[in-house]
C-alpha cells in the first residue's frame, strides 16, 4: 500500500516548514516545530511510544529501550497520528497497551496511515528516489543514510515501487 496523496503531502509540508532537505530527517526537530518535547523513557518493550496533549502541554514518550531508528520511527508514527487528525486530544491521550493501541478504527487504518507519514516523513519520496539513482538496491547503504531500519526500508522502496514484484 503506497502512501496516499494526502499523507505524502502532510509529511512534505512539514519538511518544507522546518528547511529539512536531505536525510536523515531530524524528528526530534519536527517535533520540537510542532510543540512536541520528546522524552526518553523506560516503557515496557511492548511500547514504542505515548503521545500525550494535556492543556499545553505536548509531550511524546519514546521507548529508550528500543532500537535509534526504531524510535525515530515511533516518534514520527506518534506525530502522524497528531498530524492526521485521529484523535481528539483536547483531554485524551493515546496509549499502546500490549502493542495495540486504545484508540484505532476496527481495520487499523489510523495505524496504517500513522505508518505511512512516518515512512515518507523519515524516507520521503522525492529524497529516496534521487538517492536511489545513485546508490541503487543497497538497502544497507540507504537505510544507514536515511537511519531507518532496513525492514522500514525495504516497505518504503516497495510501496514506492523501486523494489519487489
Amino acid at each position: 500500500m503506497t502512501a496516499s496523496k494526502d499523507t505524502r503531502e502532510k509529511a512534505r509540508a512539514i519538511l518544507q516548514v522546518t528547511g529539512i532537505k536531505e536525510p536523515p530527517v531530524d524528528v526530534n526537530q519536527v517535533a520540537e516545530r510542532l510543540g512536541f518535547k520528546v522524552l526518553p523513557f523506560d516503557f515496557p518493550d511492548d511500547t514504542s511510544a505515548v503521545l500525550l496533549i494535556d492543556g499545553n502541554v505536548r509531550s511524546i514518550g519514546v521507548n529508550r529501550r528500543h532500537a535509534l531508528v526504531r524510535q525515530r520511527f515511533s516518534v514520527a508514527h506518534e506525530l502522524g497520528h497528531y498530524l492526521c487528525g485521529h484523535e481528539d486530544f483536547s483531554d485524551e491521550y493515546h496509549v499502546k497497551v500490549e502493542g495495540r493501541p486504545i484508540f484505532v478504527d476496527p481495520e487499523y487504518r489510523q495505524e496504517l496511515e500513522a505508518n505511512e507519514f512516518a515512512a515518507e516523513l523519515l524516507m520521503p519520496e522525492f529524497m529516496l528516489r534521487k538517492d536511489f539513482q545513485k546508490i541503487g538496491l543497497d538497502v544497507t547503504a540507504l537505510a544507514k543514510k536515511y537511519q531507518v531500519s532496513e525492514q522500514a526500508m525495504w516497505i518504503q522502496l516497495i510501496n514506492l515501487g523501486l523494489a519487489g514484484d
